[in-house]
């Protein structure tokens, strides 16, 4: 029996995509293998749960007659990162894509979701490698990244390290280089502040003065009718015969009937406080009349003033509340420009110990990267031996780079294929087959590195026969201990080492073609090998071959690792 794996898919349901029309695959822990003849709709399966982990969606995908696909799928228990999305009682999560029509739909337990949620749930859970890995293999970028992921969590912790270190030494240099690009432009704003500052200083605005400004203005632009108006008026009421007599007279009249009727009294008394008020407010008008200013020189200044204000106000704010806020920030801006050469200095002392640090921490880097490099190399040399590949030796190169966001290394994956040989670039040194073997051992051994739950493999055998195959089969069995293994493959002696065999089958419905998907055991298991090994389900020798295949296998599993 297999150990659970942490996270296993259990169900996969698949409609309409492809030529698929309505199949539900239940899968196994261990290792889950899918087989059929070419063109049955094997890599269907592989794409349809690829748009479960957010795969771009295609409508060319949705099988001919049909307005949509669907995907569901059944995961147990839930992995960590579907928090959130499910309660947490919930023992398995259920995650579905729906395409076709103008958009495709996403679903996590139920709910509805982007799809980029769904490659952060599942991503870390369920990894493809597809054809093109071997491809892949090739490219310097992808060589980097295995082997960074190799290294475990000391190698990511300098990775993170040197990322900080290079990210503040490339701002810090970003910023003196735009401080020196920037001079002139600098010398020129530096120009512009000072010349606005010079002239809002000759001016000098103070916040609220135009009130004032303007009442002045107008004393002094009707000073002469104003004095007029006071005199007159004061005339009026305290001249021989003005409201000063008619009030004193109404007075007198009423003392002599005074404490006779109390209302009469009051009147009285009001009267005479208004004799005394009028005597006042003429005296002041009066005295107002000969205060008033006849100040020409005072009158130009004021309207020389407020047309200096009136010119400000259109440069720099409605009001000259508004030109000082505008002066003070023009003046911190002027200050901070005037450093430059200042922050300059000190700018170009941080980027130099940056600098340092960057580089300590790419050194970092590249020590953590040799070390992994040696365990990795050493961890695909034992499975190409397995994959008879015994005298290939394979070299991690790390070697000084431009530093980059990724760090200063350039990784080279070296492979001397056959004894003596020189170790050359995987594009060089290996043969299409050996690509594919040298491929797969460095899964095998990311595999071991990081333990992912739910590993797909679809067709990685490729150029791969005889006793190399059984010793795929044999590895993958094993990396399925613990994990759960879903490989496509069209070679018999991968598929009799699985614990679960599934054919794709591919049949003629109403003139359409429709796959299906059934599990073989025993007697149907041992055609299909038959079928894999010679065409022939109904080959005896190959019936035999497939037999002695399938026990050998289960004799080499239950055999101790």
């Amino acid at each position: 029996m297999h150990e659970r794996p942490r996270v296993a898919l259990d169900e996969l349901h698949i409609r309409d995509v492809g030529v698929i029309a309505d199949v539900t695959v239940e899968l196994d822990g261990g290792l889950n293998v899918l087989t059929g003849e070419t063109g049955a709709g094997k890599t269907m399966v592989v794409a349809a749960l690829e748009l479960l982990l957010g795969a771009r969606a295609d409508a060319d995908q949705v099988r001919a007659g049909a307005d949509r696909a669907l995907v569901e799928g059944r995961l147990s228990p839930p992995p960590e990162a579907a928090e959130g999305w499910v309660d947490p009682e919930e023992t398995e999560l259920v995650v579905s894509r729906e395409i076709g029509g103008a958009r495709s739909r996403a679903r996590l337990g139920g709910r509805l979701a982007p799809a980029s949620a769904l490659a952060e749930v599942l991503g870390e859970v369920v990894e493809v490698h597809g054809q093109s890995d071997a491809q892949r293999l090739s490219a310097p970028g992808v060589q980097r990244e295995l082997l960074d992921r190799s290294g475990g969590a000391p190698l990511a912790e300098a990775k993170a390290d040197y990322g900080e270190a290079y990210r503040r030494w490339r701002a810090a240099d970003a910023e003196l280089r735009e401080l020196a690009e920037g001079e002139r432009d600098r010398a020129r704003e530096i120009d512009r502040l000072r010349f606005e500052l010079d002239e809002i200083d000759a001016v000098a605005p103070e916040p609220g003065e135009e009130e004032a400004l303007e009442a002045e203005l107008r004393r002094l632009e009707h000073a002469e009718t104003l004095a007029e108006a006071a005199r007159g008026a004061a005339a009026a009421l305290t001249d021989d015969g003005g409201g000063r007599d008619a009030l004193g007279a109404a007075v007198a009249t009423l003392r002599a009937t005074a404490g006779v009727d109390a209302d009469l009294d009051a009147l009285a008394e009001r009267l005479d406080g208004l004799a005394a008020e009028v005597q006042d407010v003429g005296f002041e008008l009066a005295s107002y009349a000969e205060g008033v200013e006849h100040d020409p020189a005072r009158l130009e200044a004021l309207r020389e003033r407020r047309a200096a204000l009136a010119g400000l106000s259109r440069k720099y704010g409605p009001d000259a509340a508004a030109v000082a806020a505008y002066a003070e920030e023009a003046r911190t801006r002027l200050g901070a420009l005037e450093g430059g050469d200042a922050r300059s200095a000190v700018l170009a002392e941080e980027v130099e110990a940056l600098l340092g640090a960057r580089d300590d921490a790419a050194e970092t880097l590249r020590a953590a990267r040799v070390e992994a490099g040696a365990r990795l190399a050493d961890a695909v040399g034992g499975h190409l031996a397995d994959l008879a590949m015994a005298d290939a030796a394979m070299t991690v190169e790390v070697a000084p780079a431009e530093p980059a966001v990724h760090g200063a290394d350039r990784v080279t994956f070296l492979l001397a294929a056959n004894a003596g040989s020189p170790a050359l670039s995987l594009a060089k040194a290996a043969s299409g087959g050996e690509r594919s073997r040298v491929a797969l051992a460095v899964r095998l051994a990311l595999a071991d590195a990081d333990a992912t739950p739910v590993l797909v493999f679809d067709e990685v055998d490729a150029g791969v026969g005889g006793a190399t195959a059984l010793a795929v089969g044999e590895k993958l069995a094993r990396l399925a201990r613990g994990r759960q293994v879903l490989c496509v493959t069209h070679l018999a002696q991968l598929a009799a080492h699985a614990d679960c065999h599934l054919v794709v089958d591919k049949r003629a419905v109403e003139d359409r073609t429709e796959a299906t998907v059934r599990r073989v055991e025993e007697g149907e298991r041992v055609t299909e090998l038959s079928r894999m090994l010679s065409g022939d389900p109904d080959s005896a020798a190959a019936g035999t071959h497939a037999a002695e295949l399938l026990a050998s296998a289960r004799a080499t599993l239950a055999a101790p690792s």
